[in-house]
């Protein structure tokens, strides 16, 4: 299978997760990366041709490979125009070549409404508790739409293509156990260290990896999406 954005944090953690599995993983990337566990294959996912070249022979495609949110030196048009190619060229080329699965790195930031980086209230959360039914509400967020326009194209392939295992992981923050030490060692945690604009949600690193191969594991047909997060005690933050 292959494994798009695979030398970012949570590309990574979604290559270990399978290859401890006993999956086959080819990756993909525009970033090398020394001592990786499997080759990486240099390339651009804006190009067409090799995203068809690269799927091919692919029973299943992880696409987590997309310009981060905020990223340095890239406007919000660009941002999501160039996301909107790289996940409208994954997502054809793994059909077109008869992948079975198709999971999607998406982000909460698709169904909160965040235009801008949120640091104090009111926070637009549209109801509790979070979970992957909520709908879409991108706002003027190029990212997040970037990221909504992914899910209505998996959306419509399945309407399509019924027997097919498509899947938007809708992603919180992601941590480290390093971050979680981190919080354990100062005896008040200031809230500016979570996002409560997301209402705190997060997720270790090593699950965001472990849900991948779950849920490639199990195949289970039409489109589907989760909204992965770990509960957080805030007694101790001010």
């Amino acid at each position: 299978m292959l494994v798009t954005g695979a030398t970012g944090k949570l590309g990574a953690a979604v290559c270990r997760a399978l290859l401890e599995r006993g999956f086959a993983v080819r990756a993909t990337d525009r970033q090398f990366a020394r001592e990786f566990p499997v080759r990486v294959e240099l390339g651009d996912l804006r190009d067409e041709l090799f995203v068809y070249r690269v799927t091919e022979g692919c029973s299943a495609v992880v696409h987590c490979g997309n310009h981060p949110n905020q990223f340095v030196g890239l406007s919000a048009p660009a941002i999501l125009s160039e996301n909107v190619a790289m996940n409208a060229n994954v997502f054809h080329a793994a059909i077109d070549h008869g992948a079975r699965s198709v999971v999607f790195a998406s982000s909460v930031q698709a169904m909160i409404r965040r235009e801008k980086n949120v640091k104090e209230p009111p926070y637009a959360i549209p109801s509790l508790p979070l979970d992957g039914s909520l709908p879409t509400n991108p706002g003027a967020n190029a990212y997040a739409q970037s990221k909504e326009f992914a899910e209505r194209m998996l959306e419509l392939f399945a309407a399509s293509h019924p027997a097919l295992s498509l899947t938007a992981i809708r992603y919180p923050m992601l941590v480290t156990s390093w971050f979680v030490r981190r919080m354990q060692s100062v005896p008040r945690v200031p809230l500016a260290w979570i996002d409560l604009a997301e209402c705190t949600a997060h997720l270790f690193l090593e699950d965001a990896g472990s849900l991948v191969a779950n849920i490639l594991e199990h195949g289970l047909p039409r489109f589907r999406r989760y909204f992965p997060a770990q509960a957080m005690n805030l007694e101790n933050y001010t």
